[in-house]
């Protein structure tokens, strides 16, 4: 267990004013392929132009991308809403928990 007494807690954030500015440029349903820097990760730009989307009240959806780049689409701001019965519901969950225990078995005898 890490020695919590000795943690070191600080409150910076990273400016995202330039990610901002490149997302207000943006409309919904657009895909963008944007090219990696030196240094630079997918997460952490991924991570950096979703907190610049959630802060402008947009949303992003990654999407496959080739090496060396990001690839993300403009989605609705408003997620969609599935309106389904509790008896549908609980069906899909048996079936999910049945497949997995299904994967689970196959795995310990392979």
């Amino acid at each position: 267990m890490p020695d919590f007494t000795r943690a070191q807690i600080s409150n910076t954030t990273e400016d995202l004013t330039g990610y901002k500015t490149f997302l207000r440029k943006l409309t919904v349903g657009q895909t963008v392929t944007l090219p990696l820097e030196g240094g630079e990760t997918s997460r952490k730009v991924m991570r950096a132009l979703n907190a610049a989307a959630s802060e402008s009240s947009m949303r992003l959806a990654r999407v496959p991308s080739p090496a060396g780049s990001v690839r993300f689409r403009v989605v609705s701001p408003e997620k969609r809403t599935v309106n389904i019965s509790e008896e549908a519901r609980r069906r899909r969950v048996e079936k999910a928990r049945a497949t997995r225990a299904a994967k689970r078995e196959a795995a310990g005898r392979g």
